[in-house]
């Protein structure tokens, strides 16, 4: 049975070579987030939407007025819970067609099947950017009204994600281990934590002992387990009584995010909803700043950490 590839096709007024010129003008219809080259064959370019999408594509195959073929050899689809490098290898392929005074554009992302974890969102996309913003950019030969609210959102959330609280570690561990040692959290965050993070949908709670007879406590969800490079923890239920919110870190999430750096691993956390103006931010600050920077990166490092 033939791949049911994702597919796109639009009917345009204008010319076999305009439709051709427009699909080169990439930050004209898909992301102004752009660099490289994208006309002739063997050009490269990148696009990079941080923490949400990266893709470099090369131009294998150009046949003018006629074919584009871009072969995506790198991806990081942040989004995606399994294999974030789904893009790799597959093909973006454009293929133009003029009778009967109409110019036909077929689109086909060769590789972005149904069985891909990121087939449905993708193919949203592509109905919006081949559909919309490319047929927009085709018939009036400017950009799309949508393409630039879309890139308003994506820039207030890097703006959002800026205030998150985040710290960067470089230790002497390989991915793997590193990831390990992470979910060890009795050796460098609390001696006394209960449960597992050693998979998607572990759970597990880190007690704080009691305030005034008031149990306090996090209790965490494994919601993304990427191995050796990613893993997410999302607050699930908390109680926190020295505060006046105390479920203030509730659906807040504690991002690692692991990749190899020279001869070292560098470790990214990021404790996503914990921002400068929330009540826990300040003795949050300092408590991550302990656990992290100087606990976590002992155990990494000389196998010792000073878990509470």
């Amino acid at each position: 049975m033939e791949k049911e590839n994702y597919t796109a096709t639009i009917d345009v007024a204008q010319s076999a070579k305009e439709v051709f010129n427009a699909i080169c003008n990439v930050t004209h219809w898909w992301s102004k987030d752009f660099q490289g080259n994208s006309n002739k064959q063997d050009d490269e370019f990148v696009i990079n939407h941080p923490g949400q999408h990266y893709s470099k594509q090369k131009l294998v195959e150009v046949i003018p007025d006629k074919k584009i073929v871009w072969l995506i050899t790198e991806s990081e689809l942040n989004w995606l819970k399994g294999n974030t490098e789904e893009w790799t290898n597959t093909r973006m392929i454009f293929e133009i067609d003029s009778s009967d005074n109409k110019t036909t554009l077929h689109f086909t992302h060769d590789g972005l099947i149904p069985e891909k974890e990121c087939y449905a969102m993708c193919a949203k996309g592509w109905d919006i950017v081949i559909k919309d913003w490319l047929l927009h950019r085709i018939t009036f030969g400017e950009p799309s009204d949508g393409m630039s609210k879309a890139a308003e959102i994506r820039n207030k959330s890097l703006e959002n994600n800026a205030k998150n609280y985040h710290r960067t570690i470089a230790v002497n561990a390989s991915p793997q281990d590193a990831m390990k040692k992470i979910c060890q959290i009795d050796r460098w965050w609390k001696h006394d934590v209960a449960g597992s993070t050693e998979k998607i949908n572990d759970t597990f709670c880190v007690p704080f002992g009691d305030l005034n007879g008031e149990n306090s406590f996090v209790d965490f969800v494994v919601s993304e387990f990427v191995a050796d490079k990613k893993i997410v923890w999302k607050v699930t239920d908390c109680n926190l009584p020295w505060f006046k919110d105390k479920k203030e870190w509730n659906n807040t999430e504690v991002v690692f995010e692991i990749a190899s750096e020279k001869d070292k691993t560098k470790i990214d956390f990021t404790h996503i909803g914990l921002v400068p103006g929330i009540e826990c931010y300040d003795a949050c600050e300092k408590g991550w700043d302990g656990h992290v920077t100087k606990s976590l990166l002992s155990f990494m490092n000389e196998g010792m950490g000073n878990p509470q």
